[in-house]
């Protein structure tokens, strides 16, 4: 059984040295490693470019160390399409879906290869941890098909051995390669978020999730709500949703109708606040944005998404 990994970076190169350090040390070696750099600038690309120069003189892992820079930002959804796209036809029979901020467990892919061992699922995971702690928005179940939402599974279920749930993100997800090739790849469209969520979407017709607690990866990003309340992420996410919408909701009328409604009264309650309540002026500024984003999100749901939007690019926000 060969376990192969795939890793999108973009800018963030001490993290990613992190991850390949945890990547490489894993008791059950990788048989193949790939990494998409989605055109970083910080020096990233000079150390993959040197890291495999390396691994092709002394040795590395034995399927290869595949280094990929892609000639613009693709985003997560492109970088991960790009990556799985060539690791599905490649040697390996599994592979673990992760950004350069997931540091895994040094026992995280042989727990992982022992829950494959006495199971039939065709997908897999592992408990992702912020700060310490279980953050339990990456394994969610859907609460409501109709409305395409969804409920983090109860933190008393990482106590368990295992659990089933429907849908992951990325960030430690492991899939079978042949069922890659199956159910294609992920949307590169989308640019950035919701690309996981409606790739289990297809991914459970064929097999739920299994989630193997004692796989532990550390995920080094912002704890749970502490993270920014608006950022240019949301336009993708809100756009991104739309879309999940139409495709899987069991009503998409009702869905769409829902969703409008929603994204109005939010433009509506920012708008009173400005109206009616004193704020310092950054809490304005990110009202404004906000409504902008509710905004431009209603005015395009009749298209579909179709990559990055010049007005929400990474890095940029509220002025």
């Amino acid at each position: 059984m060969n376990f192969g990994v795939i890793i999108v970076t973009y800018n963030r190169k001490s993290l990613l040295e992190e991850c390949l350090s945890c990547v490489l040390r894993q008791s059950v070696p990788f048989f193949q490693v790939c990494v998409v750099d989605n055109c970083s600038t910080d020096g990233t690309g000079e150390y993959l470019d040197q890291l495999a120069a390396r691994f092709t003189e002394d040795g590395g892992p034995e399927g290869g160390f595949l280094v990929f820079h892609l000639p613009e930002n693709r985003g997560g959804a492109g970088g991960f399409a790009f990556g799985l796209e060539r690791m599905a036809e490649g040697p390996c029979d599994w592979v673990l879906i992760i950004d350069d901020d997931a540091m895994i467990g040094r026992t995280y892919m042989e727990r992982i290869g022992q829950a494959i061992l006495k199971n039939h699922f065709l997908a897999y995971s592992g408990a992702v941890k912020t700060e310490g702690a279980v953050d339990t928005s990456h394994r969610r179940r859907i609460s409501n098909p109709l409305l395409m939402t969804y409920r983090p599974v109860d933190p008393a279920e990482y106590e368990k051995k295992a659990f089933v749930y429907d849908i992951s993100t990325f960030c430690g997800l492991v899939i079978k390669t042949s069922l890659i090739r199956e159910i294609g790849l992920p949307k590169a469209e989308y640019f950035i978020w919701f690309d996981d969520t409606e790739y289990c979407l297809r991914l459970r017709r064929r097999s739920p999730i299994l989630n193997v607690n004692g796989a532990v990866l550390n995920h080094k990003t912002a704890a749970p709500g502490a993270a920014p309340p608006i950022t240019w992420k949301h336009f993708y996410g809100f756009r991104n949703s739309i879309d999940i919408g139409r495709a899987y909701s069991l009503c998409p009328p009702i869905y769409m109708a829902y969703t409008v409604l929603n994204h109005m009264a939010h433009i509506a309650i920012d708008w009173l606040q400005l109206a009616f309540r004193r704020e310092d002026e950054r809490t304005k500024s990110l009202r404004r944005y906000r409504m902008q984003i509710y905004r431009d999100v209603l005015a395009g749901r009749g298209r579909k998404p179709d990559g990055r939007d010049a007005r929400y690019l990474p890095g940029s926000g509220p002025v």
